[in-house]
């Protein structure tokens, strides 16, 4: 394989949707035959040992190894959202997918150029009709899934409102642009955070970097279904 997985779980008690939700959807992912790693919450690591194999690397983590979490505790809410899933802390850890794509880029020990997240919870928007080996698809710059089309200005506020120009699910391409992505993308949340003292979806901020580095993207429309994968 020349393209890696890379995913994460770490669960907040404040989300609305419960642990064996997402356990359950989690093992679904780990179903795909494409090597992955899994930088899983150390509370449920266990949960996972059938699935403790050589195309599997596991990595243990606890809300303290998210560069945000520091900040948490100064941090407003401003955004118009879902109170019970719109948390800083689920901010947090969708804004560390970058981070986490970034260390696993690091450590490769599958020895690819090519990387491609994905959810831990996808299986949920999704069905049987799936093609994951076009995940396997290498891309030299950041491939990732559009529902809105960003060169049109849509009415949601991307400061306050959720905003789908980007997906959020699913983005790969080859290690170096990743990098980039990474440091682009903790530049900007650190940049916004210290002005305005509150968090964003992390695809909102992906819109605030694609209107700046529109060449950093290549874009493929999708929507919250089997056509995150399918389309990539």
């Amino acid at each position: 394989m020349t393209t890696t997985i890379v995913t994460a779980f770490l669960y907040s008690e404040d989300h609305y949707q419960n642990l064996e939700f997402y356990i359950e959807n989690g093992k679904k992912l780990l179903n795909f035959k494409m090597n992955k790693i899994i930088f899983i919450d150390e509370r449920v690591h266990d949960k996972f040992s059938d699935f403790f194999t050589e195309n599997h690397i596991f990595i243990p983590i606890t809300k303290e190894t998210l560069y945000l979490h520091t900040y948490l505790p100064k941090l407003t809410n401003k955004v118009h959202g879902n109170p019970e899933k719109d948390t800083n802390m689920f901010f947090s850890i969708m804004c560390n997918k970058t981070e986490w794509m970034r260390e696993a880029i690091h450590r490769n020990p599958f020895c690819t150029d090519y990387f491609v997240w994905v959810d831990f919870g996808i299986s949920k928007i999704l069905n049987n009709t799936l093609n994951i080996e076009c995940l396997s698809k290498p891309y030299e710059n950041i491939r990732i899934g559009s529902i809105w089309n960003p060169t049109f200005i849509n009415s949601a506020d991307p400061y306050t409102e959720i905003c789908w120009y980007f997906a959020g699910g699913v983005f790969g391409g080859h290690k170096d642009y990743l990098l980039l992505f990474a440091d682009i993308m903790k530049k900007e949340v650190l940049e916004f955070i210290k002005k305005n003292n509150y968090l964003i979806w992390e695809v909102n901020f992906w819109y605030l970097i694609y209107k700046k580095h529109k060449n950093l993207f290549t874009l493929y429309f999708c929507n919250h279904d089997t056509s995150i994968i399918n389309n990539y």
